[in-house]
């Protein structure tokens, strides 16, 4: 049976109740899985069964036979074995095979009807650009009959050049505003169709706005208002906030989850283990998270982080600095605005960041820097759950996730005035703190070696590493501008570094200022102090000449033997 088996169509669909036997050339049944119809047991001959069946007919080719057994009408496909030696027979009770045709019958002619629409022109290329389906309306607009496009290829017949454009890229095309080959002003959407995962072709159907089709498919009441209609403008709005949608995402999916998990906050202290405990607890959580510490620590991170292992991962994360746009255009920027709501509004309007951000995350940055006003409005937002445009009085239902960031004591605001209590306790559901860079400063080291491996990749360079002296720059300084600041010298000299290997010269004044007044506390000799505020000018006039030493021993007045003396002194060599 197994052989025969094999050669079954591998589109016909069987499972264990569909009945099937196979015989040999004798007629004999040698296997059969039929138990609910009598007289089709194995070693019957099928001749003695179904007397008018020509058994010697279903060797020669694939047939289909009615019949009738028990009083049950029976369909009967053969299917001959490559050897000819035997035959499988698959039966199918008639009447239901004749009600589930006439159902798809029905189903068929339901969605021709829909993709028939006298108002939509529809098209499918598949995935070698051939055209496999026109509705009629396409076909009107093409000006040629459905019969003469169906099989054309795009080299025959450019229907629609976008639709192979698609083809490539694969991207979902929502709205567009598409002018045709005959001059038809259209609205237009193409999507790539999948089939097991791989591309089948793309599907695209299109609205005409011209007014000749508008007063056919409307009639003339119609015209005025199509007439007034910016459909070029109106789409590319549309489309802008497609594309500003799709651009948070994308900027979250393009990069790698080293950078947007707890793995890219760098430390092995006890403070930094636990910040990413937190974050792991409460990213699965839709409270609010209050972010807190000095400018600097890295606030944004830990909002990459949260969203990253959150449920919302796969939806976008919104980034908003209160601090950085002005009061006047701050709602306008957060809850968007409708068509015309003032002078140099965008036609059709904008999308706001929270719009933008639906089902994911706004990450609300430097909050303790936001207007009264406007704090009243945002706590409306957060009660609510929902937005409205400037300029409109419709309502918007959103579900964001709000996290929020400030280097402000936004306690010590509310009992000021300047900050709303009640939206306070609406943002500090969940409060983490980040400590600063001095509380932490075990985590140092790894940091900048994590940061010479960035920097090097921005910068195009091959520092390796930075020599146990400046690493005890590095650790005598406080960092007032934590990592940031740290970021940035470190950049600095990795742009004067002249070898693999960063230096005590490569590093600013302010760096080694921090180390003398550490030995002023110190009781060194007269000479130690003479010897350090000897290499302290050193470094800053090779610094002021760029590291040249023949102009630094011109400004110092001494000669290049000295200079040379003085470095290898100082080890600055």
């Amino acid at each position: 049976m197994i052989d025969h088996y094999r050669d079954l169509p591998t589109d016909l669909s069987l499972d264990d109740l569909t009945p099937i036997a196979v015989i040999n050339n004798k007629g004999v049944i040698i296997w059969s899985n039929i138990q609910d119809i009598p007289d089709l047991y194995v070693g019957t001959c099928i001749r003695d069964v179904i007397p008018d069946l020509a058994v010697e007919k279903l060797f020669s080719r694939k047939s289909h036979i009615k019949t009738n057994l028990n009083g049950i009408n029976y369909l009967i496909s053969s299917y001959p074995s490559k050897d000819r030696k035997g035959v499988t027979l698959v039966l199918e009770n008639y009447d239901i095979a004749k009600e589930q045709l006439n159902f798809y019958k029905k189903e068929n002619e339901l969605l021709h009807l829909m993709l028939n629409s006298p108002y939509e022109g529809m098209v499918f290329v598949d995935d070698q650009g051939v055209i496999r389906y026109v509705n009629n309306s396409m076909a009107k607009y093409n000006r040629m009959p459905r019969e003469k496009i169906i099989g054309l290829k795009h080299e025959d017949f450019p229907i629609d050049n976008n639709l192979y454009r698609i083809l490539k890229t694969q991207e979902y095309e929502p709205l567009a505003f598409y002018i045709s080959d005959k001059n038809r002003k259209m609205i237009a959407s193409r999507r790539p169709v999948y089939k097991d995962g791989k591309l089948a072709g793309v599907f695209g159907r299109y609205f005409s706005v011209d007014p000749q089709d508008v007063k056919k498919n409307f009639g003339e009441s119609y015209i005025e208002v199509i007439a007034r209609l910016q459909a070029r403008d109106i789409m590319f709005n549309i489309n802008q906030s497609v594309i500003e949608l799709n651009s948070y995402k994308e900027e979250n999916d393009k990069l790698p989850a080293s950078s947007l998990g707890i793995n890219s906050i760098i430390g092995v202290s006890p403070a930094i283990a636990e910040l990413k405990q937190k974050i792991l607890i409460v990213s699965e959580s839709p409270s609010s998270v209050l972010l807190t510490g000095e400018s600097g620590t890295g606030k944004e991170l830990l909002a990459k982080a949260i969203h990253f292992h959150g449920n919302r991962s796969s939806r976008a994360l919104v980034k908003v600095n209160c601090a950085a746009i002005p009061e006047n255009l701050l709602e306008a920027e957060l809850f968007g605005y409708a068509d015309g709501a003032f002078t140099g509004a965008r036609k059709g309007g904008k999308m706001g960041k929270f719009e933008l951000a639906n089902k994911g995350t706004i990450f609300l940055d430097e909050i303790g820097d936001m207007p009264l006003a406007m704090q009243a409005k945002l706590l409306r937002v957060l009660q609510e759950r929902e937005i409205e445009r400037v300029g409109s009085e419709r309502t918007i239902p959103i579900d964001v996730r709000v996290i929020s960031a400030t280097n402000k004591d936004l306690a010590a605001m509310v009992k000021d005035g300047s900050f709303r209590e009640d939206l306070f306790y609406r943002l500090n559901v969940v409060r983490i703190h980040i400590p600063p860079l001095r509380e932490r400063m075990s985590d140092v080291p790894e940091i900048i070696n994590h940061l010479i491996n960035e920097l090097n990749n921005r910068l195009g360079r091959t520092v390796m590493s930075v020599t146990p002296e400046a690493m005890e720059l590095f650790l005598n300084y406080e960092w007032p501008g934590n990592v940031r600041e740290l970021i940035n010298v470190l950049e600095g000299a990795m742009n004067f570094c002249r070898s693999s290997v960063i230096g005590p010269e490569d590093l600013p004044f302010f760096l080694h200022s921090r180390k003398v007044e550490q030995n002023e506390l110190e009781p060194d000799s007269l000479q130690t102090r003479l010897d350090s505020a000897e290499r302290l000018q050193l470094i800053s006039v090779l610094k002021q000449c760029n590291g040249n030493r023949k102009a630094a021993a011109a400004i110092l007045e001494v000669s290049k033997t000295t200079m040379y003396r003085l470095m290898k002194k100082h080890k600055l060599l």
